[in-house]
């Protein structure tokens, strides 16, 4: 069996550790690469669909008491799939507006 000394080994020690770095670095880049391609498919079907934030339950916020009494308001839906929480503060959508301008009701919007 051969001998190593010990200002070999360390030499091993330390081309191993840059070989790790650098292997650490190209998983990284690769792993950064396939989230970004992962980000950009959802986000294409996000907009293709009409997904709101709120329906992927990205909302930020814990719901308090009064805001989970308001959401339970009557539910009104867009013709682009909107929804919109009748009872709730702010101004009607404008989709809302017009239709109830051009003569439909909420019992059309109903969802």
């Amino acid at each position: 069996m051969a001998t190593h000394s010990i200002a070999d080994i360390e030499a091993q020690i330390k081309a191993h550790a840059e070989q790790i770095e650098q292997l650490k670095a190209a998983a990284a880049k690769q792993r950064a690469d396939e989230i970004g391609a992962v980000v950009q498919d959802a986000r294409a079907k996000i907009a293709e669909y009409g997904i709101s934030a709120k329906e992927l339950g990205l909302g930020g916020k814990e719901t308090t008491r009064r805001a989970a009494a308001v959401a339970a308001g009557p539910r009104y839906r867009g013709p682009d799939g909107e929804i919109w929480v009748g009872g709730t503060r702010g101004r009607k959508p404008r989709w809302l507006t017009e239709g109830l301008a051009a003569g439909k009701t909420l019992a059309d919007f109903a969802a």
